[in-house]
């Protein structure tokens, strides 16, 4: 299935889509940017709110990358 997903969300971002960010987290985090380009505002957003990264959850642990926590 996981393979299958990946394939659909290429088949989204080549139409230059975004696709629903279901529970399963079966993109790369390289899909994930190309079908959201305002993710890392919003990830830098969310820095500035939620410094100690309390509130969070699993499509926010795959695609945010650990080391930026603290680069601001």
């Amino acid at each position: 299935m996981a393979n299958w997903t990946r394939r659909l969300i290429d088949l989204a971002i080549a139409h230059q889509c975004s696709y629903y960010l279901p529970y399963q987290i079966h993109a790369s985090r390289e899909q994930f940017l190309a079908a959201y380009p305002r993710a890392e505002a919003f990830f830098a957003l969310k820095r500035r709110v939620d410094p100690s990264n309390k509130f969070r959850n699993k499509l926010w642990d795959a695609y945010y990358r650990a080391g930026q926590l603290h680069s601001e």
